[in-house]
């Protein structure tokens, strides 16, 4: 008697079980294709990151509260416009960000999209859990149980699918969803049917994603017509994408963010490579952050060995596979990258460098705020030979009106003696040559610009430097409150248009 129990009890428990456990695997999947989609299209931020996530958790709040009202027969519909929503939610998403910015109202995007994310993304999944646990067909905490091992093999899944691409992924999804289909009794042959469709889809996926990168790239960010995406992806950290224009220029973004590709960010290249390397000719140069790795190179052009330290393997395989133009990566044999966060990484290495250059984006983020930060910059000045040069893009013109600047600045005058800021008029930047015996002399500088076809600049001495950073404080690790005010203004000035 009690087998039989048992056994009508594993049956009865059987349909429930699954249907939660696909749908956990399943929310981790969409969520990794919602956050990095939406992260890039509205130029991702700490405060972005973060709206993404609540309006995502929203969904599963709003799945809660509706999962005792929505009818049984009209789960296999709801099922079934969430797969085809899902399936082309990366296309969709861009189109629609396209077209309100070809009708001048891209202020609109961080509006609709974040507001569309909590009812066509999440709350689908959310139903089931308390829907099952209201009906007492399975106790509440075996439910969440099960929920929990399926968004832990979604996240294995993303680990070992993730660096395949997405339409690997979406495979996986589809075949998720469908399964949920049948136990929802969807028909077999109305399943086979969808089944077709959903194999057709991601047969052209891959030309369609690339295809509406591209657009996307065309509206927002004024790029040349007839614009070709020649990798597109999601990393474990960010949106990697390169382009190329009809005349061969080739572009590198990362969250929807410029990275290479416009004569500004060549600038900065060469006044953070070239300029330094032929100022004092290092032997030994570190690079943290890959990006194009075109600074790399030309480090590395004039002699010494160059090492770049870069945290996703992702943006060195696209900079290594389609940018060998500008980095000579295939040509240059004294040049090395390791894979590994930059700060953990410059706390355990024993070796040291003549020269130190940070090639990271702009403080949009927690993370890549603390490499602005001064116990940052002390643990690169223990890593400097005496007379090591550490150089920083100071991500704005250092002026007194500019607070992101001073406080960078501000954070490398409380760990080095001696500093230079350069402003450069044609790529709009000012950056830092810091350390404690700089083996060179403003003479020098000026001439080392000079001949690297630096034509409109100015350079601050340390006093000079001291008047402009002013009264501003260092960034440290318990003051990211310049991270949110960075994001606050990026995603004002673009409400403003």
């Amino acid at each position: 008697m009690a087998t039989t129990t048992a056994a009508t009890t594993t049956a009865a428990w059987a349909k429930p079980l699954a249907i939660v456990f696909l749908g956990g695997l399943n929310l981790i999947l969409v969520q990794w294709v919602l956050v990095r989609e939406l992260t890039a299209l509205l130029m991702g931020t700490e405060l972005v990151v973060l709206l993404v996530t609540v309006m995502y958790f929203l969904g599963l709040s709003l799945g809660y509260l509706v999962s005792s009202r929505i009818p049984a027969r009209a789960l296999g519909a709801f099922g079934v416009i969430t797969l085809a929503l899902h399936l082309s939610l990366p296309i969709w998403f861009r189109l629609a960000a396209a077209g309100l910015a070809a009708l001048q109202a891209y202020w609109a995007v961080f509006l609709l999209l974040p507001l569309a994310t909590p009812f066509l993304v999440s709350a689908f999944y959310s139903i089931f859990l308390p829907r099952y646990a209201d009906q007492q067909a399975v106790p509440l905490s075996t439910l969440y149980a099960v929920e929990l091992a399926g968004s832990a093999l979604g996240v294995l899944v993303l680990v070992a699918l993730g660096g395949i691409g997405l339409p690997a992924v979406y495979v996986l999804y589809a075949a998720a969803l469908l399964v949920i289909l049948a136990l929802l009794g969807v028909g077999r042959l109305r399943l086979l049917a969808i089944a077709a469709l959903c194999a057709a889809w991601l047969a052209v996926f891959p030309a369609l994603n690339r295809w509406s990168n591209a657009r996307w790239y065309e509206a927002i960010h004024d790029l040349p017509a007839g614009l070709e995406t020649l990798t597109t992806g999601y990393s474990a950290y960010q949106k990697v994408d390169v382009l190329q224009a009809p005349d061969g220029g080739r572009y590198l973004y990362l969250d929807g963010l410029l990275h290479y590709g416009t004569n500004r960010w060549s600038r900065l290249n060469v006044i953070m490579g070239s300029v330094p390397a032929d100022l004092f000719q290092p032997e030994a140069s570190l690079v943290i952050g890959a990006g194009s790795m075109e600074m790399e190179r030309f480090i590395a052009e004039r002699g010494g060995s160059v090492t770049t330290v870069e945290l996703d393997p992702a943006v060195v395989a696209a900079s290594t596979t389609y940018l060998d133009d500008a980095n000579h990566m295939s040509r240059l044999a004294n040049r090395a990258v390791i894979i590994n966060d930059a700060k953990h990484y410059i706390a355990n290495t024993d070796a040291r460098y003549d020269l130190i250059a940070t090639d990271v984006p702009a403080a949009f983020s927690i993370q890549t705020a603390t490499l602005y930060a001064q116990p940052f910059y002390e643990q690169i000045a223990e890593r400097l030979t005496p007379e090591g040069v550490l150089v920083v893009n100071l991500t704005t013109r250092l002026t007194e009106n500019s607070l992101t600047a001073r406080r960078i600045t501000r954070s490398l005058l409380e760990v080095f003696d001696e500093i230079y800021v350069v402003t450069s008029h044609d790529a709009r930047l000012s950056f830092a040559f810091a350390g404690d015996a700089l083996p060179f002399d403003l003479t020098a500088l000026h001439a080392a610009l000079d001949a690297n076809g630096e034509q409109s600049y100015t350079i601050y001495s340390r006093p000079a430097v001291e008047a402009l950073v002013g009264d501003a404080p260092p960034i440290t690790l318990d003051s990211m409150d310049l991270v949110l005010s960075i994001s606050a203004s990026w995603i004002a000035g673009r409400l403003d248009g």
